[in-house]
């Protein structure tokens, strides 16, 4: 009887036993794998907190941004050798986790975005900012702080990602399962060493390998939204990848996760430490990934936030992208509200019920800006009619402001005037030239919109520019505008 006892307190002890070393062999696995991928500031929490951290159970470190609900980390996906300019973005994607809600959200930036170089006094395409950072030494210091600039968020934490990485991670966890909305061919995707192949793939569900799930994210000539429906099928395959990676299943195979921790050492770039990590995967664990909000920058509809423009490169007119408010103001609103999009489609219903009258008064030499201001305001307002009208004896202020001819009687639009379109609220009335039609708002054109880069082309007109090849797509140097 003693033997038989003896017997099952062994079965049970070595039960306990296997899974605890094989954490513990996955913890000093995560050790070691901290020293090979390149992490841009050392850990506080010494080897023993960091093992700590990423075993089940460990108190894990709190991430900025938690004590107020939200943390934000900036993704890339870049090239990375064999690949031409290895170290340009293809994928920018703000990832934001709702700490007491336990959602997420992916906001997806365009590459061809034209934004400032923090500190620089230099513009260039989004997609070369972390080329740029690299050259300075600076790191990704560059291309956060850009994005920060754009979105309004404070962004602590970023991962870049390679290409070849990409594949291996996805091949590490057995797959993803995707549905593609459409069938693909595409018979110029850009392989490695400057090649070209046929990619292929048949609408409804599939599940990808990784050098499927790469061509799947990076295929664009047969899109017909180009570089924007290649972000949503980005969105949609870290959706897939985070539910995999994060089941049950993935999380408790110890043999995966080694795999996954070898390919993340060689591949990813990024300023978490492991004990970051850590407590990501915690929080992961807990958070709606299948009913995450997601939103593209795009200039494809009458809606999107941006429009084409162009640049000149020695001769040459080089594709970009700008706002087409000529600011910030409405990529911020969305970055702010990834969560709850309603609000946006609210402000917007309240706008159209109002249909409001607008006046935009300039002097006669800035005529052409006062068109295109108008143009944008057509864009982004919902208004019953928009007039321009010129006059000699208006005095250009330094800010654009407004007048506001209803007392508080339209407060959609107005506040879509203050604050998409940063004009001051004045109480002096301009004079009006004889014969104008009353309006419920009257701006004056100030000095401040010829310095925001206003698009040069109503939406449609070469708008195809962001499906086809770019000859400036690899490094844009960086241009005083």
């Amino acid at each position: 009887m003693d033997k038989g006892k003896n017997s099952i307190r062994y079965l049970i002890a070595a039960v306990i036993a296997v899974p605890t070393v094989a954490l513990l062999f996955l913890g000093i696995r995560v050790l070691r794998t901290a020293e090979k991928i390149h992490v841009d500031n050392a850990s506080s929490s010494g080897a023993f907190g960091n093992l700590a951290s990423v075993l089940p159970g460990g108190k894990r470190e709190p991430l900025k941004g938690e004590e107020n609900g939200r943390v934000n980390i900036l993704l890339l996906g870049r090239a990375g050798k064999n690949y031409p300019g290895q170290n340009l973005t293809d994928t920018i994607m703000l990832a934001s986790i709702d700490t007491r809600e336990h959602r997420a959200a992916f906001l997806s930036i365009p590459r061809d975005l034209f934004v400032p170089i923090p500190g620089s006094g230099l513009y260039t395409k989004l997609n070369s900012v972390y080329q740029y950072g690299l050259n300075q030494g600076d790191g990704a210091d560059s291309v956060i702080g850009a994005v920060e600039e754009l979105t309004g968020q404070d962004i602590p934490y970023y991962a870049a990602l390679d290409f070849d990485g990409f594949e291996k991670v996805i091949d590490d966890i057995g797959g993803i399962r995707v549905e593609s909305a459409r069938d693909i061919l595409d018979t110029r995707y850009p392989g490695k060493n400057y090649s070209y192949e046929t990619f292929e793939l048949s609408a409804g569900w599939h599940t990808l390998d990784g050098a499927t799930a790469l061509k799947y994210a990076r295929e664009r000539h047969d899109d017909p939204e180009g570089d924007f429906g290649r972000a949503k099928r980005q969105q949609q395959i870290i959706k897939a990848f985070q539910e995999k990676a994060l089941s049950i299943r993935t999380y408790l195979d110890v043999f995966t996760a080694n795999r996954l921790l070898d390919t993340l050492g060689d591949s990813v770039r990024t300023n978490l430490t492991m004990s970051q990590i850590g407590s990501l995967i915690e929080i992961g664990k807990t958070t709606d990934l299948r009913n995450a909000s997601t939103a593209v920058v795009d200039a494809w509809k009458k809606e999107s936030l941006l429009r084409v423009s162009h640049m000149d490169m020695n001769g040459i007119r080089a594709f970009i992208l700008v706002p087409r408010t000529g600011n910030w103001n409405e990529i911020r609103d969305l970055a702010s509200n990834i969560f709850d999009k309603q609000e946006l489609d609210r402000k917007r219903g309240g706008m159209e019920q109002e249909k409001a009258s607008i006046l935009i008064l300039s002097r006669p030499e800035e005529a052409s800006v006062a068109s295109r201001f108008a143009a944008a305001l057509n864009d982004a307002v919902p208004a019953e009619d928009i007039r321009v009208s010129t006059e000699n004896t208006i005095r250009m202020s330094p800010k654009s402001a407004v007048f506001d001819r209803t007392n508080l009687g339209k407060p959609f639009t107005l506040d879509s005037l203050l604050g998409t379109f940063s004009l001051e609220r004045t109480a002096d009335m301009p004079t009006l030239p004889a014969g104008t039609k009353d309006a419920d708002f009257v701006i004056v054109i100030g000095n401040d919109v010829k310095e925001h880069p206003l698009p040069e082309a109503s939406l449609g007109s070469d708008s195809s520019d962001a499906a086809g090849d770019d000859p400036f797509s690899e490094y844009f140097t960086p241009q005083t505008r």
